[in-house]
């Protein structure tokens, strides 16, 4: 059988791409009121959360300390669990899809990781891909709404953050994931399936590069770990010995579509490179460029090429200056498309004509908060000005 790369985080979602990178369970929500839908959503998995793991609540009570019979091994184990335990999160969304035609609302479940005092929240990207709605479920079993900062799908790295910070939250600590070697110990936590705070226990298998870039400097390099992830731990920690975060949850090889040894795990040193923003900019933008052929055949237009927008990032500056991205799934020229969206045609008085043309982009406007694009919308050509300052920043120093 073939073996296939997943997701193993959202319950329901459409494929995400042509290479399999798709969920593994769930089934649609009906037409309902967006809001009713997402009390029920949280309410019932709240419940089953508590029903399923009453025992391990009850437990987790006497859990402060390590007991002396245990192995070297198992002690080291017990004592990253209770390090990390207090920031790890459960993440709840909801968003709206078009299903035969319909509009209907989505939900999902995954998993994330306090990373600072104000509630800056470490998750996968596609675990808030698209996300209309994000509820966060901390360790006391309290609720809160959280906002979009920032995405980067190709690392499949999010950030998100309280809407209303909670002071005195437990944040975890960042480790170095270039200091790690294939064989040492490594350790999983998340809520697969919804069993919150499921932890596994697995080592570092290797190191994988899938020739993927960020803004043509950041590779996205992936750790190969054979600790448990399954749906619903994407976006979770994976941490060293010492309970330090070296990574982030993100998608299993597999050919059952659950998890069969092989996971794989955003380097927590490639999340410190895409949260630093002194030096360039995030637009929320995710899409695919078109070449003239491309845009020939799906617009009728004749121009050099064009970035496609797919999705932007609620609250992100792409957002924020108007840009839609689209809500029709196709497959046309051999690729997957989500069609819909604005096409954009320029940054500045840089064509969008291939994938240098957005990093040279970010090159001749390192030094500006505005950002001129024109877009095709509707067969119309139109122009806005992103606004810059808001993501220009470090969030690791905040």
């Amino acid at each position: 059988m073939e073996s296939k790369v997943y997701n193993p985080a959202r319950l329901q979602k459409p494929s995400d791409s042509a290479d399999h990178l798709q969920d593994v369970h769930g089934k649609s929500v009906g037409k309902i009121p967006r809001n009713l839908l997402f009390l029920m959503l949280v309410l019932i998995l709240c419940a089953f959360a508590a029903a399923s793991c009453a025992t391990e609540v009850i437990a987790s009570a006497d859990e402060g300390t390590v007991p002396a019979y245990l192995t070297k091994e198992e002690a080291q184990s017990a004592r990253v669990y209770l390090k990390i335990l207090p920031a790890v999160v459960t993440i709840y969304t909801s968003e709206k899809v078009f299903q035969e035609g319909a509009e209907a609302q989505q939900a999902a479940i995954g998993s994330g990781v306090l990373i600072s005092r104000q509630c800056h929240i470490l998750t996968a990207a596609h675990v808030v891909s698209g996300a209309e709605e994000i509820m966060v479920k901390t360790q006391d079993g309290n609720m809160h709404p959280a906002e979009f900062l920032f995405s980067e799908a190709s690392a499949d790295i999010a950030l998100i953050k309280f809407l209303k910070p909670v002071p005195g939250l437990q944040h975890a600590e960042l480790g170095d994931s270039d200091q790690l070697v294939v064989g040492q110990a490594a350790y999983a936590i998340g809520s697969p399936y919804g069993l919150e705070n499921s932890f596994s226990v697995g080592h570092i298998s290797g190191f994988r590069d899938f020739g993927r870039f960020y803004d043509a400097t950041i590779p996205a390099r992936f750790i190969q770990t054979d600790a448990a992830i399954n749906a619903g731990n994407s976006g979770g920690p994976l941490l060293n010995s010492q309970g330090q975060v070296i990574g982030i949850a993100s998608r299993i090889l597999s050919v059952s579509g659950g998890f069969q040894g092989i996971g794989f795990v955003v380097p927590i040193n490639t999340a410190k490179a895409l949260l630093s923003f002194k030096n360039r900019f995030w637009l929320g933008i995710e899409g695919i460029y078109l070449n003239q052929e491309g845009i020939s055949k799906l617009f009728n237009r004749d121009l050099k090429g064009g970035l496609l927008i797919e999705r932007v990032a609620k609250g992100s500056p792409a957002d924020k200056a108007g840009l839609r991205g689209g809500d029709v799934p196709a497959r046309m020229l051999g690729r997957d498309f989500i069609l819909g969206g604005d096409l954009i045609i320029s940054f500045g008085t840089k064509e969008a004509c291939d994938s240098d043309c957005l990093a040279d982009a970010n090159k001749l406007f390192a030094a500006s908060d505005q950002l001129p694009v024109e877009f095709l919308r509707g067969g119309v050509v139109m122009d806005t000005t992103i606004d810059l300052s808001l993501s220009r920043r470090n969030f690791l120093e905040e």
